[in-house]
C-alpha cells in the first residue's frame, strides 16, 4: 500500500509541474499572439474590430502548437484526477480492512 501512494504522490505532483508548465506556456503564447497594446488606441479599435469580426478565425504559425498545449493540459488535468483517485480508493479499502479487523476481534 505505501508503494502505491508513493507512485500516485509522484503522479500527483509531475501533473501539477507539468499543468504548471503548460498553462505558462499557453499565456506566453496567447500574449505573444495578441498584436495591441493599451498605449495605442487607433490599433487597440481596429483589433477590437477584427476579434468581433464573425469571418475572423484564430490561425496562424503558432495556433497548432497552442491547440497542443491545451489538449496537453486537459490530459494532465485527467492524470491528477486519476491518481488523486488511488488517494479516494487505497483510504476506502484501508477503512474497511481496518473494520474487519476490529470486528473480527470483537
Amino acid at each position: 500500500m505505501i508503494k502505491a501512494l508513493n507512485i500516485a504522490t509522484q503522479g500527483l505532483l509531475q501533473s501539477e509541474s507539468r499543468a504548471t508548465d503548460l498553462a505558462a506556456e499557453i499565456l506566453k503564447k496567447t500574449s505573444e499572439a495578441s498584436s495591441f497594446s493599451l498605449d495605442d488606441d487607433a490599433g487597440q479599435s481596429q483589433n477590437t474590430a477584427a476579434l468581433t469580426s464573425p469571418s475572423t478565425s484564430p490561425s496562424g504559425p503558432g495556433y497548432s502548437d497552442l491547440l497542443q498545449n491545451m489538449v496537453d493540459l486537459k490530459a494532465e488535468g485527467h492524470a491528477f484526477k486519476a491518481n488523486a483517485t488511488v488517494f479516494k480508493r487505497l483510504d476506502e479499502a484501508y477503512d474497511e480492512a481496518l473494520g474487519s479487523f476490529f470486528d473480527e476481534d470483537s
